[in-house]
C-alpha cells in the first residue's frame, strides 16, 4: 500500500500551530488533540514537527481493578516484589461524529501484549519517499504508571482503579513541517478529508500570532526544601548500604491553573523551545499534557534504534564566559560524570535486549544547552533484531533510566516508596510508531504539565528532579530540580521556583562539544559497532536446551547484565542468561543441577545486582559450590567468576566479613586498579583503569581466598582468587564504557582452563565455615 502526499512551501513561523487552530475551526475537527512540536534551531535532533488527525481509532490503556498488596517490605533496604499479577485494562474504540465507540475490551498481562493489539490495527503503508513518518501507525502517550507491565514490578503506591493511564491514536493523515525545507507535506491514506481538502483549496493557514500572556499569578503547592532533602539523605543512606547506584527523585508542584493549559503550552514554546515538546488533550477525559521535553527516549529507523539519555545538569550562564565555564565545571565534576556514564551502561543494557549481539554502542557525547539549563547528553545505537515487534522494542526501554536511576527494577521500587505517589504522565513518553516500516520516535515527558479539568478551572502539576549518586549534596539537588521546573512553572503559574531572571537567566539553545579536561575522562572511547564474524549467540532463560552454552551468565536483576553478555560474544563465545532472582522460588539446588548437566557450560559468571548477595539464594549457593571445589562438569572444576555481587558472595562464602565500604560507595567512576599480575592479571597493565559499581567491600578474614587486586591506595579488596580452583572475584565492571581494557580481562577469564578434580583430595578442601 502506497499513502498519497502533497508538499506546500511554508509561509507562517509555527505552521504546525497554525494548521491544528484552522482544524478546531473546520468541519474537521480533532475532539482529540495531539501536536509533536519540535523549537529553537534545527538540528539533529528538531528538524521536524508532526500534526495527526486523530480520527480513526482509539485505544485506552486503564488502571485495572485490584487489591493493593501492603506489607512491611521496603525497597529501599532491598526488598523488591517481582511479577506483577494485575491485568492491564485495554479498550479499543472506533471515531464517530459525536465522539468514540467501544468496540473491544482486553485484559493483558504486559505492555508488549497491550502494544501488540495496536501493531493489529495498523495499517500497512510503504515508505517509498523516505519520509519520517507514514500514516495509518499509532501515536499518543505511554504514562509512567505503566512500568508495571514493562518491567514486571508490583508496588504500594497505585493510581486508582480506572484511572487513564496512557492513550494511542491510529492516524490516517500527517502534516509534516520540514523545518530546514520549510515545507510542509500532507501524507494521508486515499481520499482522506485532509488530503482532500488540501488538494482542493490549497495550503490555507493564517500566521499564528497568539502568544497569551499570564493575566494572574499564583504560588503552587510543593513540598519545603527541608523536606526534600531529607529525602536526598535517605535515598543515599540506601545507595551506601548498596541496594541501587543512583535514584532519580521528583518532587511535584502543583495549584489551580490562572489560564486554560493550551495556552501554557503556548508560553512554554516561546520561552523554552524544544526538539521534543509535545501538546496532548484528550477531550472526554479532561487530561491535558503540555511538554518542553528535551530529551528521546528512543527512535528507529532503517533497522536501527537510537536512544539520547540526558543525565549530568547545571544552569545557565549570564554571559558566554560565564556559560564556557559552566560547562567545564560540569565536566570536571566527578558527580555528574559519574550519573552520566551510568545511564550510558544502562542504556547498552536495555538496547542490547533488542538489538543484534555486539552491535550496541555509545555513538556520541555532547553538551545541549537548553534557555535556562544545559545538559550531558549521549547517544547509544544499535541494530535491531531482524523482524522485531515495536512492543519488545518498548518494553526493552520503558521507562528510561535516566529519569529512574540504577538498577531499573531497584530503583522503580525505591522511587514509587519514596514519592509516595504515583507519577502520572511525568517520565513517561509520547510519540508514534508505524510496526510495519519500522519507523518510531518516543520522547521522555521532562519538563512537563500535567492537567485534568475541574468543574471550574483547570488543576495542573509539574513534577522534576534529578539523579541521586553518592556524590550527591542535598541543597544542590533541591535547586536543581528548582531550575529544572523554573521555566514550566513559570509558564503555568508565572512562579519561577523562587528564581529571578538573573540567578536563571535565559539563553539560545546551543548544540557544543565536551571540553578537554585533564582526568580519567580522557580514557574514555565512544566505540562503533562490532564487526567480527565470529559473534558468539545470546540465550536467555534456560527452557531452550538445543542451544551450546560457553558462559552461563546469572543475573542477579543489574541493569548492567546485558553488556557483560555482549562483551562475551563479541569476543566469539556464546552466553546463555538465567535468573538469579528469579519471580517464583525454586530449590536453588536443583535449579544448578539442572543447569550444569542440561547446558554442560564451560565456565559461569555469577552477575552483579543491587542489595547484598543473600537476596538470590541461586547466587549464594553457586558461590558456596565454587569454594568447595564442586562446580564439576566432565570430572573437571570449571572457570567461576564473580562480578561485584558475585565476588561479594564468593568471600562471604568463605567466611568473610561483607561491610558498607569506610571510603565511601564508588559508582560510576572509572577508577585505578592495582594487581599482582597473576591469575586474570598475568597479561594486563599494571595499573589498570576500570568502572566501579559498589557501596559494600569484603574484609579477609581467613586465607581461603588470595587478594589479587586493590584500589589505587590499596586499602581495598578490588579482586580474589582461590588458590587451587579456577574462581576469581572482581569488584568492578569490565563490561563497562568506562573500563578501557575491560575486554581483556573478559577474554582473560574466558581462556582460563578447567581444573581436573581428585575426588579424594577434594574431600580435604576448604568447607564453608
Amino acid at each position: 500500500m502506497i499513502p498519497e502526499f502533497r508538499t506546500f512551501s511554508n509561509s507562517v513561523e509555527n505552521p504546525i500551530v497554525s494548521l491544528l487552530e484552522k482544524y478546531r475551526g473546520s468541519e474537521f475537527p480533532n475532539h482529540d488533540e495531539l501536536i509533536l512540536n519540535s523549537g529553537g534551531p534545527v538540528t539533529d535532533l528538531s528538524g521536524y514537527s508532526f500534526l495527526p488527525c486523530l480520527q480513526s481509532v482509539r485505544i485506552l490503556f486503564f488502571e485495572p481493578l485490584s487489591e493493593t498488596d501492603l506489607d512491611n517490605s521496603s525497597a529501599l533496604q532491598g526488598d523488591i516484589k517481582l511479577g506483577n499479577n494485575n491485568l492491564l485494562t485495554v479498550l479499543v474504540q472506533k471515531y464517530n461524529l459525536s465522539g468514540w465507540d467501544t468496540v473491544n475490551e482486553y485484559q493483558v498481562e504486559t505492555l508488549e501484549k497491550a502494544i501488540k493489539i495496536a501493531e493489529s490495527l495498523e495499517l500497512p503503508y510503504q515508505n517509498i519517499a523516505d519520509y519520517p513518518i507514514l500514516p495509518g501507525g499509532f501515536t499518543g502517550i505511554l504514562g509512567y504508571d505503566l512500568n508495571r507491565w514493562s518491567v514486571g514490578i508490583n508496588l504500594d503506591h497505585n493510581p486508582q482503579d480506572g484511572t487513564l493511564l496512557g492513550v494511542l491514536w491510529r492516524s490516517d493523515a500527517w502534516w509534516i513541517h520540514d523545518r530546514e525545507a520549510d515545507q510542509l507535506t500532507i501524507i494521508s491514506v486515499p481520499n482522506h478529508p485532509w488530503l482532500e481538502e488540501a488538494n482542493s483549496n490549497g495550503l490555507s493557514i493564517m500566521e499564528n500570532n497568539i502568544f497569551s500572556p499570564l493575566e494572574s499569578f499564583s504560588v503552587p503547592e510543593s513540598e519545603s526544601d527541608a523536606s526534600h532533602a531529607r529525602k536526598v539523605d535517605t535515598i543515599k543512606e540506601s545507595i551506601r548500604q548498596g541496594h541501587f547506584y543512583q535514584l532519580n527523585y521528583g518532587r511535584k508542584w502543583s495549584g489551580n491553573m490562572p489560564s486554560h493549559p493550551w495556552h501554557a503550552f503556548q508560553r512554554m514554546m516561546e520561552g523554552n523551545p524544544s526538539p521534543f515538546a509535545s501538546w496532548l488533550y484528550v477531550h472526554d477525559h479532561g487530561w491535558s499534557i503540555a511538554s518542553a521535553s528535551p530529551e528521546r527516549l528512543l527512535k528507529t529507523n532503517k533497522g536501527i534504534v537510537s536512544t539520547r539519555p540526558i543525565k549530568g545538569t547545571y544552569p545557565r550562564g549570564n554571559s558566554l564566559e560565564e556559560d564556557r565555564n559552566l560547562q567545564v565545571e560540569m565536566v570536571s565534576s566527578e558527580k555528574e560524570i559519574a550519573e552520566h556514564l551510568m545511564l550510558v551502561d544502562l542504556k547498552k543494557h536495555d538496547l542490547s535486549k533488542i538489538c543484534e549481539p555486539g552491535s550496541v554502542h555509545w555513538s556520541d557525547f555532547r553538551i545541549e544547552a537548553l534557555s535556562t539549563v544545559q545538559h550531558l547528553v549521549s547517544g547509544v545505537s544499535g541494530k535491531l533484531i531482524s523482524n522485531i515487534d515495536f512492543g519488545k522494542i518498548i518494553s526493552a526501554l520503558f521507562p528510561g533510566g535516566s529519569i529512574t536511576g540504577c538498577p531499573k527494577i531497584a530503583s522503580i521500587a525505591a522511587i514509587n516508596e519514596i514519592e509516595e505517589s504515583p507519577r502520572g504522565a511525568w517520565t513517561g513518553s509520547i510519540g508514534h510508531f508505524h510496526s510495519n516500516s519500522g519507523i518510531s520516535e518516543f520522547n521522555i515527558l521532562i519538563r512537563t504539565l500535567e492537567s485534568h479539568s475541574g468543574p471550574n478551572q483547570w488543576h495542573g502539576r509539574v513534577q522534576a528532579g534529578g539523579g541521586i549518586v553518592i556524590g550527591s549534596n542535598s541543597s544542590s539537588e533541591v535547586e536543581e530540580a528548582r531550575w529544572k521546573a523554573a521555566a514550566i512553572t513559570d509558564s503555568t503559574w508565572g512562579f519561577r521556583t523562587g528564581f529571578s531572571t538573573e540567578e536563571l537567566p535565559k539563553r539560545d539553545v546551543e548544540i557544543l562539544p565536551i571540553p578537554e579536561i585533564e582526568g580519567p575522562i580522557n580514557t574514555l572511547k565512544l566505540k562503533s559497532p562490532h564487526t567480527r564474524s565470529n559473534i558468539g549467540d545470546i540465550i536467555r532463560g534456560d527452557s531452550d536446551i538445543s542451544f551450546p552454552t560457553d558462559v552461563l551468565l546469572i543475573d542477579n536483576l543489574d541493569s548492567f547484565t546485558e553488556n557483560i553478555a555482549n562483551s562475551i560474544v563479541k569476543l566469539g563465545f556464546s552466553v546463555r542468561i538465567v535468573d538469579g532472582r528469579p519471580k517464583s522460588h525454586s530449590d536453588p539446588n536443583t535449579k544448578i543441577k539442572y543447569w550444569l548437566e542440561n547446558f554442560t557450560p564451560k565456565s559461569i559468571i555469577i552477575g552483579p545486582g543491587p542489595s547484598r548477595p543473600e537476596q538470590s539464594e541461586i547466587t549464594m549457593e553457586i558461590a558456596k559450590l565454587a569454594v568447595e571445589g564442586k562446580i564439576v562438569t566432565d570430572g573437571k572444576h570449571i572457570p567461576v567468576l564473580g562480578l561485584c555481587l558475585g565476588h561479594q558472595a564468593l568471600g562471604l562464602a568463605v567466611g568473610w566479613d561483607l561491610i558498607e565500604s569506610p571510603k565511601g560507595a564508588v559508582h560510576g567512576v572509572p577508577s585505578i586498579i592495582k594487581h599482582d599480575n597473576y591469575g586474570l592479571y598475568t597479561k594486563l597493565d599494571s595499573p589498570l583503569i576500570l568502572m566501579r559499581y559498589n557501596s559494600l567491600i569484603l574484609i579477609p578474614k581467613n586465607e581461603f581466598m588470595i587478594c589479587d587486586a586493590w584500589d589505587n591506595e590499596e586499602n581495598l579488596v578490588m579482586g580474589i582468587r582461590h588458590p587451587i580452583f579456577p574462581v576469581f572475584g572482581i569488584q568492578f565492571h569490565p563490561e563497562s564504557v568506562g573500563s578501557p581494557q575491560g575486554y581483556e580481562l573478559i577474554l582473560s577469564f574466558l581462556e582460563q582452563e578447567p581444573v581436573l578434580i581428585d575426588p579424594i583430595s577434594n574431600n580435604r578442601q576448604v568447607r564453608r565455615p
